[in-house]
């Protein structure tokens, strides 16, 4: 079940520029001198208002300007420095993006003091070889990119940069706790709902709670986590028995069997991947899916050729092969095979924007069609042992990676796999043993994200326990810190909302009636799921909890739990799926939608400040909760939900004029959101990130649309409670990183982009064509 793709169906809530440190020796077309002066001349006026002509391009002497000639990278460098005069230093999070006090090779002397400001400033960068090429020549988008980086780092011009402009107090002064990747509105919310959380187990741990109460439970399970003397003394023992079992196996027959038997004590085996959730043919039914062998890392981070991560990576894993036992020369040789071996794999998974495609993951094989895919291992046997075998089909959800896991199923393969089983269990069940597991993986988090610090045992234990115990605690965290109040004035903007959808529906003029019929029978049958649910789960109630002066660990208490709920959701196979259930604790700190149901759902966690606040002005709270409620309805109708009719069945309802139209528009969404700057190096990548860019356009219209129709409306609170929500800084390496993999546009990205499409921003705010802000009426986009 681990290894299940659960979020698969649930979507999360959730700038085309060249940066100088990119710039092709061969680019072209060229700008000129007049053209550069002329240009900083436009942009600058907010910055630097009594600049002259004659301040930025003083010529060569004599009186020699050369306007038409090609302008030098130096010379455009010199002559912004000299427009942005007395740029601000960089802080918080620039300090973090930028690249101050860079020092290049290839500066003249006489060049030098011109550009302190510019380097200082961290807004440019160079080649790889420490050059900054200052011969070559420069192109306008790249003119532009090193300018929007100083809109960026002045922040005082929301018509430049909205984003900054909003949150510049709070970039600058922003701090990243040890430990984390990274800080925003969502991650202080959620540190405000820890340090709620933190008070609910304290008071538990220091009272006296019956056997087998809730209480017990969640107080013995903390201080299992809490106890590193015990979790180190132990060191690898709670696991041992396991790897000897991969160990001994002499053929891969009996290395399934004995991954067949890790799985029944702990549902940690890594060579079956079964999962059970609705059919997405039929959603009311459970099905049976299976997903191939997975990998430590995400497809990119091998394919990508990417040496750091690889080494950074194969480095862990030698220290978790000697955590276990293994000399030094046989832990790296077993890492590099691991590398290796899940490169393959990668190669043949499907790429990420492909993964939650309904085309791409629903692959029924009738049961003996899915057994024949595997001539060389036993899976019935498996199927049979964990009574999963009394279905008609197996949904396989990556055909490519799944005969890939069939083809290296094989003797020849044996030391390979022993030491892919072994890593996998050593990666998954670290986190509960010793200390340097923890240590292992921060290493590699430093190295790879640029995270820095480490949390401490109390903020880890509590972190295990929210995770571990969630069915449990957020019914104390509900019953303290969310109203009823709250939950149905929510309720109301749902439905609200709803309406407001189903207006903007009929109202579209290139959809057609019959296609419209279905979208909004769609938005009637959605369902709303709000704060809690309405019954809690009762899984935990058959698990036993010990502390370790009771005998127990924080392995076998975890163990015990995850067996409770994979064997509750095996049971479920083919009954009807209970859509009443809630997939998250309701202390998350986010939203969703979930199309096999048809049902968004917003938990109590995110429903407080800044998203939410019964007393806020109603424009802010629309541009905060409402706009993420107006979001995850949009779900419904971007290029995935759209797949699934009002039931959460995988069906095609809409005319084939109509969905061509459509693919059109998301198209355009595609292109608009592509290749901007995230940070020096890094771009969005619109294709990833369409379906989330569908929702953030959908929502914007429908919210603003409710806020229209109160009297004077305030745009600026709802346009700034929007940005406000999006305020986010991280390191370098991370933001990076999630352009590969994440498919939410990046904060700043998802805000100024979004917002530049819709007439009140610019008439809320004076944006005119000369802006960085502006986009021509007829290149903006939307769909719904």
């Amino acid at each position: 079940m681990k290894k299940m793709i659960a979020v698969l169906l649930s979507t999360l809530l959730c700038l085309s520029l060249m940066p100088i440190s990119v710039m092709a020796k061969e680019a072209a077309p060229y700008v000129t001198r007049g053209e550069v002066v002329d240009y900083l001349l436009d942009v600058v006026d907010d910055y630097n208002p009594n600049v002259k002509r004659e301040d930025i391009l003083k010529g060569y002497g004599k009186g020699v300007i050369n306007e038409n000639q090609n302008v030098s990278r130096i010379e455009a460098l010199i002559m912004i420095s000299r427009a942005f005069s007395d740029l601000p230093k960089p802080q918080g999070n620039d300090l973090r993006v930028g690249n101050a006090g860079a020092n290049f090779t290839d500066v003249p002397a006489w060049a030098k003091q011109e550009l302190v400001s510019l380097t200082d400033a961290g807004v440019i960068g160079g080649y790889p070889d420490g050059t900054l090429g200052v011969k070559d020549y420069i192109t306008a988008e790249q003119l532009q990119t090193i300018t929007k980086r100083i809109f960026a780092l002045e922040g005082t011009n929301p018509r430049d940069d909205f984003y900054e402009f909003v949150n510049k107090k709070w970039l600058n002064s922003s701090t990243i706790p040890a430990g984390e990747m990274g800080n925003g509105a969502f991650n202080e919310l959620m540190t405000s709902n820890e340090a709620r959380i933190k008070q609910i187990v304290d008071e538990l741990v220091k009272q006296q709670n019956p056997a087998g109460s809730k209480e017990q439970k969640i107080a013995d399970y903390y201080l299992s986590a809490l106890n590193m003397a015990e979790r180190n003394k132990q060191g690898i023992k709670p696991i041992k028995p396991y790897l000897d079992s991969i160990e001994k196996a002499s053929t891969v027959a009996e290395l399934f069997d004995a991954n067949l038997e890790i799985d029944k004590a702990t549902h940690m085996g890594s060579l079956v991947s079964f999962g059970i959730m609705g059919d997405a043919k039929d959603s009311s039914v459970n099905a049976l899916y299976y997903s191939g062998l997975g990998t430590g890392l995400d497809k990119n981070s091998y394919t990508s050729g990417d040496e750091k991560t690889k080494q950074a990576y194969t480095t862990y894993l030698t220290t978790l092969f000697k955590l276990s036992g293994a000399d030094e020369q046989s832990a790296k040789q077993q890492a590099e095979a691991v590398y290796a071996f899940e490169s393959e794999l990668a190669k043949a998974t499907l790429d990420i924007q492909g993964q939650n495609n309904v085309k791409n993951f629903y692959n029924p094989y009738s049961v003996n069609e899915f057994l024949e895919l595997f001539p060389n291992v036993d899976m019935g046997k498996y199927m049979k042992e964990f009574k999963l075998d009394h279905t008609n089909k197996v949904i396989v959800m990556d055909v490519g990676l799944t005969k890939k896991t069939a083809e290296v199923l094989k003797d020849s393969n044996l030391n390979t796999l022993k030491s892919y089983m072994k890593a996998d269990l050593l990666r998954n069940a670290g986190a509960l043993l010793s200390d340097g597991f923890r240590q292992a993986g921060d290493q590699f988090a430093a190295q790879v994200y640029g995270i820095e610090g480490s949390k401490s045992d109390a903020q880890l234990a509590l972190a295990v326990t929210q995770g571990a115990m969630s069915s449990y605690l957020e019914q104390i965290f509900v019953e303290k810190y969310f109203s009823k109040e709250a939950k149905q004035d929510v309720e109301n903007m749902v439905h609200q909302f709803i309406d407001t959808y189903e207006k903007r529906i009929q109202a579209l003029d290139w959809m057609s009636e019959p296609t419209k019929a279905k979208a909004i029978k769609k938005l009637e049958k959605m369902s709303i799921k709000i704060g809690y649910p309405d019954k809690w789960d009762t899984t935990l109630d058959q698990v036993q909890i010990k502390s370790y002066a009771n005998g127990g660990s924080l392995f076998d208490n975890t163990i015990a739990i995850t067996k409770a709920f994979a064997d509750e959701a095996y049971k479920s196979l083919g009954k009807p799926v209970d859509k009443s259930k809630w997939g998250i604790s309701a202390y998350t700190v986010n939203a969703f939608y979930n199309p096999l149901n048809n049902e968004i759902t917003f938990p109590a966690g995110i429903l407080q400040a800044p998203f939410y606040d019964i007393n806020a002005k109603k424009e802010t709270n629309l541009g905060a909760i409402g706009m993420v409620i107006a979001h995850e309805i949009s779900h419904a109708f971007d290029n995935l939900g759209s797949s699934y009719d009002e039931n959460g069945n995988a069906v095609d309802w809409w005319t084939a004029a109509d969905y061509k139209k459509f693919e059109q528009k998301c198209n355009e969404v595609i292109a608009f959101y592509d290749g901007l700057e995230v940070v020096p190096g890094a771009y969005n990548n619109g294709q990833l990130t369409i379906s989330e860019n569908i929702a953030d356009l959908g929502g914007m219209a429908a919210s603003l649309q409710v806020v229209s129709q109160l009297p004077n409306p305030d745009y600026k609170a709802y346009f700034e409670g929007y940005a406000t929500i999006w305020r986010q800084t991280m390191s370098k390496e991370m933001s990076s990183y999630l352009t590969t993999i994440d498919t939410h546009s990046a904060n700043k990205v998802r805000v100024n982009r979004t917002v530049a499409n819709f007439p009140e921003f610019y008439k809320a705010y004076g944006i005119t064509p000369e802006d960085a802000m502006y986009v021509a009426p007829e290149n903006r986009v939307g769909i719904w």
